[in-house]
């Protein structure tokens, strides 16, 4: 697996994610060229996962960390969704009621 798929599998949280997660530790984080982009489907798709307990909250907070340590993957768009997912200490812990209100922020 390269590390555009790895980097795709571990934010689709895909079948292969624990495959990809040995990928991605490998790989530098600071890559000078974009391997992957968050869109706003797959972002809505994942809290709405997260939201449906298909995926725990805590591994929401690493997944955010991780996409927000990689110069590879291009959040940009979704700056401000990615800080608050991973920076519990600043903006108060994660919960489904937060993720509601996040996931109707990017819906708008």
């Amino acid at each position: 697996m390269n590390t555009q798929k790895a980097l795709a599998e571990f934010i689709t949280f895909g079948e292969r994610r624990d495959d990809a997660i040995s990928v991605i530790v490998s790989t530098p984080a600071n890559s000078q060229n974009i391997i992957y982009t968050l869109t706003t489907t797959v972002l809505i798709d994942v809290l709405e996962r997260c939201l449906n307990n298909e995926i725990d909250l805590d591994d929401l907070e690493l997944w955010a960390n991780v996409i927000e340590s990689r110069d590879d993957i291009n959040c940009s768009e979704h700056d401000g969704v990615i800080y608050a997912l991973s920076n519990s200490e600043q903006m108060g812990e994660l919960s489904h009621k937060k993720l509601a209100q996040l996931v109707a922020l990017v819906k708008i």
